[in-house]
């Protein structure tokens, strides 16, 4: 599929990784559209591109907000050829923290709130997205971002088990609809160079980190970009994970 002409939906695109796979994808000639929880963003995003940008105020892990902003989405004559879902947060939190002085286990309102973030939004979302292509019986493709953390990082629980969930998903509805012109792929990062990484690991933890990874440095968020692209220009990929990792293996 081309990019040129082609309307996409990225789902969290007001900022990070996000905000740059919106604005490489309007340089490329494509029409992105924007499910965004920050209204503030979602302003500015379209005033920063002179509206050709459309946006719609969503909190992708609340199924019935997902439902009003499809609504309304569509209703604004915006129908998307590709969903990229993007939206999710990170968190790192052991199962048990021995060095605790209160609670020690895993909070489960941090493991629901993850999981809501992280996987329940692309179950959420890709569904009714999904539901809207067969409709229109059009060849779609939906790209999720994952994260090699879906390996298994030790003290990310709720976040790899939510990425191990939306790699599954990719891999099951491939299987699903392909048949019917529909493909689905995953994109996992590794440590991607961004605010939200460094405000999560220490300079220390950077500094020990790169050393880990082959390439001795962090991924840039236009690796991101450049893998989500060929996702969507590259039709016989379907049902696949694209790591992005500098060779850093968990």
């Amino acid at each position: 599929m081309k990019l040129a002409g082609t309307r996409i939906l990225v789902t969290g695109g007001g900022s990070g990784i996000g905000r740059h796979l919106v604005e490489r994808l309007l340089a490329e000639g494509a029409e992105p559209g924007v499910f965004e929880i920050d209204a503030a963003r979602c302003a500015e995003l379209a005033a920063a591109t002179g509206g050709r940008v459309r946006t719609w105020p969503c909190d992708v892990s609340d199924a019935a907000a997902v439902d009003a902003a499809v609504a309304a989405m569509l209703g604004d004559g915006f129908e998307p050829d590709v969903l990229v879902n993007n939206a999710g947060v990170i968190h790192s939190e052991p199962l048990v923290n021995l060095l605790s002085r209160g609670e020690r286990a895993h909070s489960r309102e941090s493991w629901r709130r993850v999981l809501g973030a992280d996987l329940d939004s692309v179950f959420f979302v890709t569904s009714r997205v999904v539901d809207h292509m067969l409709a229109r019986r059009r060849k779609g493709v939906v790209v999720s971002i994952s994260s090699i953390s879906a390996a298994g990082n030790p003290g990310q629980s709720a976040y790899a088990a939510a990425k191990a969930g939306v790699n599954a998903l990719t891999r099951t509805w491939a299987a699903e609809l392909g048949a019917m012109g529909l493909r689905f792929v995953a994109v996992a990062p590794g440590f991607i160079d961004t605010p939200s990484t460094r405000a999560a690991l220490s300079e220390a933890s950077l500094t020990r980190l790169q050393q880990q990874i082959p390439l001795r440095r962090l991924g840039d968020v236009e690796a991101v970009y450049l893998a989500v692209r060929h996702a969507i220009e590259n039709d016989y990929l379907t049902g696949t994970v694209l790591e992005v990792d500098g060779g850093l293996v968990f």
